[in-house]
């Protein structure tokens, strides 16, 4: 069976992330986001015609619903599971406060799904992905009632397998009346590597869905279906989404919106008018928003020597036990809440070892900050606590890291740099305290130094050129840029923390299908064993089996019963035992998580 683009292992990260320095580390993650806009292989990418040709018809059908009478409503849904759900509740948030500034909050509401609902945000959500029923549920109040009602469903799911999104497309496909919704799939896969296992407790295939929007979209001649999935080819860390997809999946929604926004309300779109753009002139106009965006990774990499220092620090913290803290302003600290909460799935960190809060803005703080649709979750637990008072309450020690964010151009700043000013006073004998200050100019930079004065804070000046979106939008470059700083601290620093070998994760979480089977993948891939060998001892890993073989009462439960009692046992090192067991050195799972105490790095035990 082809193996999803998605889930592949990157040639140029291959047998390498787990060697080189800090150093190397950012230049092999530079080359990996370089494939977001120069392509894969021979696959149609996010440069290529046909990406851009599908985006403008995307663009012209939702400019139409706006223009075509004065009170028509358009409810954009984007929809996803992990980082898709939770880049979907960052872009609704951006795009409503837009919506708002410029008085057309009445006529565009954008809304988010994530499966798990907001809980999942911060954490996993053992089995949410697979949960076709609540998706269904999620998605019927967006169902359009009234004549001037409109929905544009966008699923996103980077590999095409996301039952979540599956069931929700298919009950859209499935409408009686469909003539106000556009329906729309985001990802970057092939549609023929669309997952094609039935998925449990249900009827249908990721791709049998996928193929009849395909079919759909390719005899549509009202402009309500739609497949955008440009190929970026595969993860430095593999299977890792949450990195290239995640970033390219912001850089298409923002694309797409900000584009139908001003084509539709006559705004200047990267100081240009394009409220009158035929087809071809708008695909000259999404070219120039991506070369920005693409301008924005490579300046971002200007800055890899500090960046290594970082990386460095992270992995020493967690080394030695300790955390990594990040401390920003509005979007900025919600990217820096995302790249915190997807660590527990990804590598199987603690919940504590990574942790996000948000400076108090506008007489606002924490949860009010964030805007997510249940409000303050604060009281759930401790992982949900993110406010600038709850890391006030913190007393760092000397290994812990802090990277604190800001922007030049915050309305907040004078606050947040008496803030970082009194954060240095209590902690001046600390040397991990990192500032990242985003700039467009070494003016503003060294006006901003200046006032900050001396101190043991490390400064860092992420100099940023790039012209505004849209008037109201000048944070969206900042964002990318500080999404790509931190999810190389968490990658690096846990690469180095031993939850990596080669270029593969081997101590995720699972919490859903989608990651059992990636992680007999990992087992097949690296030990070179059969598919249902790797399954095998990955049952064993989670059973704690010591004969050779699992019993039949075992090996017949379907993938979902594994899940679960690999959540409520709080089993530990599944796949790095499965690893060992696999690699014949090892007959008992015992034996290899009393030795995963003494030394937590696989490849040691492997030589």
């Amino acid at each position: 069976m082809e193996i999803s683009i998605t889930e592949r292992s990157n040639s140029v990260t291959v047998g390498e992330l787990d060697k080189v320095n800090s150093k190397g580390l950012l230049m092999l993650f530079r080359q990996t986001d370089a494939q977001i806009f120069s392509g894969y292989s021979d696959f149609d990418g996010l440069n290529d015609l046909a990406n851009y040709q599908e985006l403008t018809r995307l663009i012209q059908s939702l400019v139409t619903v706006l223009k075509s009478t004065s009170d028509s409503v358009l409810d954009v849904v984007m929809s996803g599971a992990g980082t898709s759900g939770r880049i979907a509740f960052f872009v609704a948030r951006t795009f409503n406060r837009l919506m708002v500034e410029i008085q057309q909050q009445n006529r565009i509401r954008f809304h988010y799904l994530i499966a798990g609902g907001d809980r999942a945000l911060t954490v996993g959500i053992e089995g949410a992905e697979d949960n076709i029923e609540q998706s269904i549920d999620n998605l019927q109040p967006f169902i359009p009632k009234s004549s001037n009602q409109y929905l544009f469903y966008i699923g996103i799911t980077c590999g095409f397998s996301a039952p979540y999104i599956a069931g929700q497309l298919n009950n859209l496909l499935t409408l009686t009346d469909q003539s106000r919704v556009i329906t729309t799939l985001l990802g970057f896969n092939t549609i023929e590597l669309a997952r094609k296992l039935k998925i449990e407790k249900w009827t249908h295939s990721f791709y049998e869905i996928t193929k009849i929007l395909a079919e759909k979209r390719d005899n549509d001649q009202t402009g309500r279906y739609f497949i955008v999935n440009p190929i970026i080819g595969p993860e430095p860390l593999t299977g890792s989404t949450r990195m290239k997809s995640g970033s390219t999946t912001k850089i298409l929604l923002e694309l797409i919106f900000s584009t139908t926004i001003a084509k539709s309300f006559n705004l200047p779109l990267i100081g240009k008018d394009v409220s009158s753009l035929n087809s071809d002139a708008t695909i000259g106009i999404l070219r120039d928003i991506v070369l920005v965006y693409e301008i924005t990774v490579r300046e971002t990499y200007y800055n890899i020597n500090a960046i290594s220092e970082i990386i460095e620090s992270t992995s020493n913290s967690l080394k030695n036990s300790s955390k990594l803290y990040y401390l920003a302003d509005e979007s900025l600290g919600i990217v820096g809440f995302i790249d915190a909460s997807e660590t527990v799935p990804t590598f199987g960190a603690k919940s504590t070892d990574v942790n996000a809060y948000l400076f108090d803005s506008n007489n606002k703080k924490g949860w009010e900050i964030m805007q997510n649709r249940d409000g303050d979750l604060s009281k759930i637990s401790k992982e949900y606590l993110i406010s600038e008072n709850d890391f006030d309450q913190l007393n760092l020690d000397n290994n812990d890291t802090l990277v604190i964010s800001i922007s030049s151009s915050s309305p907040a700043l004078e606050y947040q740099l008496k803030k970082i000013q009194s954060i240095s006073t209590k902690y001046s004998t600390h040397k991990n305290i990192y500032l990242l200050i985003f700039s467009s100019n070494e003016i503003e930079f060294n006006t901003i130094r200046k006032q900050l004065g001396t101190g043991d804070i490390k400064i860092i000046n992420i100099q940023l050129s790039q012209p505004k979106l849209l008037d109201n939008l000048s944070t969206v470059y900042q964002e990318l840029s500080l999404k790509l700083i931190l999810n190389s601290l968490t990658t690096g620093g846990f690469v180095f923390y031993g939850k990596v070998y080669s270029n593969r994760m081997i101590d995720l979480s699972l919490t859903n299908n989608k990651l059992f089977y990636r992680a007999c993948g990992i087992v097949e891939n690296i030990m070179k064993v059969s598919t249902e060998q790797s399954r095998i001892q990955m049952l064993r890993s989670i059973y704690s089996i010591e004969e050779p073989t699992v019993p039949k009462d075992i090996d017949e439960l379907p993938v979902y019963k594994h899940i679960e009692y690999a959540n409520e046992n709080q089993i530990k090192n599944i796949v790095p035992c499965a690893l060992l067991l696999a690699s014949g050195k090892f007959t008992s799972p015992s034996t290899i998580r009393s030795e995963f105490i003494k030394q937590p790095i696989i490849r040691y035990h492997l030589k």
